[in-house]
């Protein structure tokens, strides 16, 4: 029975590699875990903490929790519409956000055709940093309409935009374009990420759109290659949707 952190670190480890589990797959919940190796689970969670400490593994809560095989990295799923902050907590990540800049002004001529505005028409601009676990994980420019969200520039704009708009203003985001490319990080965008200048990032544009099929949300963030992983769904022709898609 082993009890010493160490060598129940390595057991672990042994686990995954003989069960040929991939990063992202469930190990098992804690109980259980505890169980196959015959250890109270205070003695398992020291060896836990040692393998997440090394982000070999990672931890989640709730009733689709448990212990996933993990390499640090944050999975970002093209098939969902998610804010940041809510993708790292589903993750088991802490998570902070930095507003860099933000304001109010006249929509650019990319912006009014992205958000189908109109000339004077004045959008919300705010620049922010999210951090994973501590760590830069990303820079995002998120650009929103005024004449929808009235008093948007009075909220609190470290909180997801997401919660806000589905709270404060009953708008829900149904459906995104996004468009996804590699480019090399600027010498500022390597100063606020924590990169070398010239490293890969992930570059997303991206415009939300509610049920109503109105665009609500004109994004351009940037995302570390070394703690992103991008993920998508794919479904096969037979495969139909619960609701027709209205675009």
């Amino acid at each position: 029975m082993p009890r010493d952190p160490s060598e129940l670190t390595s057991r672990i480890q042994r686990l995954i590699a003989r069960s040929e589990l991939r990063v992202g797959d469930r190990i098992g919940s804690e109980r259980a875990i505890a169980e196959q190796f015959g250890v109270p689970r205070s003695a398992l969670r020291e060896a836990l903490e040692e393998l997440e400490a090394a982000s070999l593994i990672r931890r989640t809560m709730g009733r689709t929790g448990g212990v996933f095989v993990a390499d640090g990295k944050i999975e970002r799923q093209l098939n969902t519409i998610m804010g940041v902050p809510d993708m790292l907590r589903q993750q088991g990540f802490i998570s902070t956000t930095q507003v860099l800049s933000e304001g109010i002004g006249l929509a650019t001529p990319s912006e009014q055709r992205s958000l189908a505005l109109a000339d004077g028409d004045n959008v919300f601009r705010m620049r922010r940093r999210r951090d994973a676990a501590g760590t830069p994980l990303s820079l995002d420019t998120m650009v929103l309409p005024m004449r929808l969200l009235p008093g948007f520039q009075d909220r609190d704009h470290t909180e997801s935009v997401y919660r806000i708009l589905a709270r404060d203003y009953r708008i829900e985001m149904a459906q995104a374009d996004e468009t996804i490319d590699v480019t090399p990080a600027t010498a500022e965008q390597a100063a606020i990420l924590g990169v070398a200048e010239g490293a890969p990032l992930f570059e997303i544009w991206r415009i939300t759109f509610d049920a109503a099929d109105t665009p609500v949300e004109f994004s351009h963030d940037f995302f570390r290659t070394d703690r992103t992983r991008i993920s998508l769904r794919r479904y096969g022709a037979r495969w139909k949707r619960a609701v027709p898609p209205t675009r």
